[in-house]
């Protein structure tokens, strides 16, 4: 897929079936509003994951300060989602949660009121509240020389916490690979790539066979892109 530009619809037939990966589009479909290298990494995964129909808009930076982008986030961040009823919703975790139970069939959210899906809410909210949000304090503080703020403190108690819950398993859930994983391993591949998981090789390994996954490379290949 080509990604467009400014409110220009990226578009191509899927030739894979739903679940079977491949981002594809169809008339009647959510629109994802993106940049490159941002959160939006992380929907453009489930996407490809899921295989679903989706038109794909990429912004540019400028774009982000739009009256028309405004109006679909005011904070005038991405990812942004518009569903198929006009539904606009943001926040990259609350779009991986509601793609994940539009596509049931994909299997990466369990049915609602069982343990399964307990675990899955319980990982996403850990992924934002508990390794995001501390890593990127870390990185700020880094980037900026600033004292120690306590930030890598904590993102070291929550990693050693989800690398113990990963101990014998492949994926949070055990064999099964879900929109937890998704964003748990995402936040992950943020530290990853800028070396700061060399104290938890149990997460490096997550990391990397979460990013060996077909879907995640599709989607890499969009999300990597510059974002001009």
């Amino acid at each position: 897929m080509r990604p467009g530009r400014s409110g220009t619809a990226s578009r191509r037939p899927g030739a894979a079936g739903p679940g079977a990966g491949g981002l594809r589009y169809s008339p009647g479909v959510p629109r994802l509003y993106y940049m490159p290298r941002t959160r939006s990494s992380r929907v453009l995964w489930l996407l490809s994951e899921i295989g679903a129909p989706c038109e794909l808009v990429k912004l540019g930076p400028e774009d982000r300060s739009s009256a028309e982008h405004l109006a679909r986030n005011p904070l005038g961040r991405v990812p942004v989602l518009e569903l198929d009823d006009g539904t606009v919703m943001f926040e990259s975790a609350a779009i991986c949660l509601q793609l994940a139970d539009l596509h049931p069939q994909a299997g990466l959210i369990a049915a609602v009121g069982t343990a399964e899906r307990a675990l899955v809410y319980q990982w996403v909210l850990f992924a934002m509240t508990e390794l995001e949000s501390p890593l990127y304090r870390w990185i700020r503080d880094t980037a900026e020389s600033s004292g120690d703020s306590g930030a890598r403190e904590r993102f070291a108690a929550a990693a050693g916490a989800i690398e113990a819950a990963l101990e014998g398993r492949d994926w949070l859930l055990g064999e099964r690979f879900t929109v937890a994983d998704v964003l748990c391993a995402s936040v992950l591949g943020s530290a990853n790539t800028r070396g700061l998981l060399a104290a938890w090789p149990g997460l490096e390994a997550y990391v990397a066979r979460g990013e060996a996954r077909p879907a995640f490379i599709e989607a890499a290949a969009i999300s990597n892109q510059p974002r001009d």
